[in-house]
């Protein structure tokens, strides 16, 4: 893995950028200086991250440092997340819709919860799934479905 901090005139991205070149978790700092997060909403840099062709001030990022301001930005979110877990235990059935891909699978949108599901079946965008929860993403804050 590989952390980058992009800052240019506006914004700010801290990237996770896996093995693959793709973004696996990205936080943004937009102009109005809203912090979103891409476990909670689509906003993961698309395609192969060429670290030659970004616009900004480029810093490299140890995973301890990513992780840490990672971690600042999603503490308001963990007792939900907790909650989540309590109201979907692992082997339960859930319902939802195939809203966006990303790397790790399947960004399915239900209720309350983000689920990520990266099994056999194709899904399709807007599609209404049924699926069961195996486990927990803690990191992400998504149920693991299947």
């Amino acid at each position: 893995m590989k952390y980058l901090l992009v800052e240019t005139e506006i914004e700010k991205f801290w990237i996770e950028i896996g093995i693959d070149g793709y973004a696996n978790r990205q936080i943004v700092i937009d102009e109005l200086k809203k912090i979103h997060i891409s476990c909670l909403e689509d906003c993961l840099a698309e395609g192969v991250i060429d670290e030659n062709d970004l616009e900004g001030k480029t810093t490299w990022l140890t995973k301890k440092d990513f992780d840490s301001i990672w971690n600042l930005v999603i503490s308001d979110y963990l007792l939900i997340w907790s909650q989540i877990k309590i109201r979907y235990p692992i082997g339960k059935h859930i319902k939802g819709i195939c809203k966006y891909f990303y790397p790790q699978g399947a960004i399915i949108k239900g209720k309350d919860y983000i689920a990520v599901y990266k099994g056999k079946e194709k899904l399709q965008l807007n599609q209404y799934v049924q699926l069961k929860v195996v486990r927990y993403d803690d990191v992400n804050m998504w149920l693991i479905v299947g």
